[in-house]
């Protein structure tokens, strides 16, 4: 296994895999973890959007044969719960099609076939790409945000893990402790498009109960106002 050049090896980097294809599942998880990384595979569509709640990818490929609309939709979901690139395959090279998945937040679509050799390259740019966060440490308050390690440091040197979409959102708010982000440019900055505002919601429960870890007295460092959400030190 070959680790690729550029990533903390202390970390696990993963690929979700949704491909309904029995012959070209097992060769693109093979080839995937050859190059030191963890494939998720999944060869049904619905299964792989109800697993898509569990799993924290940091690049998502999407190559199935079903429905037009019923890939779209995928992509949707996908991109509704993480900031992690999308690559979807499509079987003809169909103008109306690759806008709508555009759209829809996929961020390069691949028109079939394609070589192994072509598959590897995409996968380890846009891989690298992905967890490459091009943004400094930032500090407010008591909490650090590291991006080597995609975490928050308290100040006795805990470590809490965050998702990428997590860290984005809260690396946007602490970088400016007291203003009060609107949702819509939250939106813009973090997912690079528009989205349900529940799934920001979303985003800030789970930031919460992750930096709030005294139940008891819970500090809310992410605090909501209207329309919007703001970093206040502590």
């Amino acid at each position: 296994m070959t680790v690729l050049p550029g990533f903390n090896s202390d970390v696990s980097h993963r690929v979700f895999v949704v491909c309904d294809q029995d012959a070209t599942a097992p060769i693109w998880g093979y080839i995937i973890r050859e190059k030191g990384l963890v494939a998720i595979l999944e060869t049904s569509v619905q299964k792989a959007m109800e697993r898509s709640m569990e799993e924290i990818p940091d690049l998502i490929v999407i190559d199935v044969n079903a429905p037009h609309a019923q890939r779209i939709e995928l992509c949707r979901r996908f991109r509704s719960l993480s900031a992690s690139p999308i690559l979807l395959f499509l079987p003809t090279n169909n103008e109306t099609e690759i806008l709508e998945a555009y759209q829809a937040g996929v961020d390069e679509c691949v028109i079939k076939p394609i070589s192994p050799a072509v598959f590897l390259a995409k996968i380890t740019a846009w891989a690298r790409r992905s967890w490459t966060v091009p943004m400094s440490p930032v500090r407010a308050g008591k909490l650090k945000l590291d991006p080597a390690r995609r975490s928050a440091v308290e100040p006795g040197g805990e470590e809490i893990k965050l998702t990428n979409l997590e860290f984005r959102l809260l690396h946007l708010l602490m970088s400016r402790p007291g203003y009060v982000f609107k949702n819509d440019e939250i939106m813009q900055m973090v997912w690079s498009a528009s989205v349900d505002t529940a799934v920001l919601k979303n985003v800030v429960y789970r930031l919460r109960k992750k930096l709030d870890l005294d139940s008891g007295k819970p500090s809310y460092l992410i605090q909501t106002f209207p329309g919007g959400y703001s970093f206040q030190e502590k």
